[in-house]
């Protein structure tokens, strides 16, 4: 039998392939992840703000390393601080280190990588480890068509029906003549309707002149003289549609029609009387938007309300409320 026997130099040669290829096959193996960015954080005063220092007392520079946990790390000049936080890792290393290795017990190591510069003391970097792809392992499945016949029955959802809720509330508005006061009724399932009436219960009588706002009378330039004693009026009614949102939370809104008057006396040496000042009298439409609140039996209502949009009220009320819950 003939044996074969292989050269030293080709024994060596061989052994020298092998281990290149066993190197570049871990080389490629710690290539599954990267580095894919780093930064400084100008606007992060995490590392002034709470400084680490070193063995030599000098603050140290904070590197933020967007990773998982189980990545471990080493540098030139040490690591002084680890903390894993949620989403990263806060290492802190000492002023002027350079580079830095990053290992991962599956993925490899990836050795000395270098900072753009010098790190800062009391600076904040991020560093941002990019992970490989995870493979997606794709299983080819079997699929049988059959021919089912199906009786589809539509059921619809029963409509719950809300019953009928009565409303009435005693109600008192605030404006620049003075409050007014007034009644509020509402009848609603779902939606329904409202009116809202108020007064001041005054009236400004009869009047024979009119002024304006300053109180001059006509196209005269010399203001009349006048005694003080000033009468006011001021009504107002609305109706509309009011509507639930929630099981003790509606809203309304109305239209309808009002009126506010001041009346200005004149002196006995003018003739006396009364002049309607027309500056401060608006008549027209009205409108109202407001809320009403439920608390068992009792219900609160607030509203805003204008004349003609020249005066505008704020009005609230109380009363209760009738029906079932």
């Amino acid at each position: 039998m003939t044996r074969f026997f292989m050269p030293a130099y080709m024994c060596r040669s061989a052994m020298l392939l092998f281990v290149l290829m066993v190197a570049g096959c871990v080389r490629l193996y710690a290539q599954d992840f990267r580095v894919e960015g780093f930064r400084q954080l100008p606007n992060d005063v995490s590392a002034f703000i709470s400084p680490v220092r070193d063995l030599n007392g000098d603050a140290c520079a904070l590197v933020k390393v967007i990773a998982s946990s189980d990545f471990a790390f080493s540098s030139p000049l040490g690591i002084v601080k680890r903390k894993d936080d949620v989403g990263e890792i806060l290492l802190y290393l000492p002023q002027g280190s350079r580079k830095i290795t990053i290992k991962h017990p599956v993925l490899g190591v990836l050795r000395d990588y270098r900072f753009p510069s010098p790190l800062e003391e009391r600076m904040t970097y991020e560093l941002k480890i990019g992970m490989p792809e995870p493979q997606v392992t794709v299983e080819h499945d079997t699929v049988v068509l059959t021919k089912t016949v199906v009786d589809t029955v539509a059921v619809t959802k029963p409509k719950v029906k809300v019953p009928v809720a009565f409303y009435a509330m005693v109600t008192s508005s605030f404006h620049s003549n003075g409050p007014s006061f007034g009644v509020m009724f509402a009848v609603m399932r779902r939606h329904g309707m409202f009116v809202h009436a108020r007064s001041d219960m005054r009236s400004v009588g009869e009047t024979r002149l009119e002024c304006n706002k300053e109180g001059y009378i006509g196209s005269s330039s010399i203001k009349p003289y006048y005694t003080g004693d000033v009468r006011r009026s001021n009504y107002a009614i609305t109706a509309g549609l009011i509507h639930r949102l929630w099981r003790n939370v509606c809203i309304f809104e109305g239209a309808g029609y009002g009126r506010t008057a001041t009346a200005w006396k004149l002196a006995e040496s003018e003739g006396g009387g009364y002049a309607l000042n027309k500056g401060l009298t608006h008549a027209g439409v009205a409108g109202e938007l407001g809320v009403v609140v439920a608390f068992g039996r009792l219900s609160v209502m607030a509203s805003a309300s204008t004349i003609a949009g020249k005066q505008w009220h704020g009005n609230i009320g109380v009363g209760i409320r009738l029906g079932k819950k």
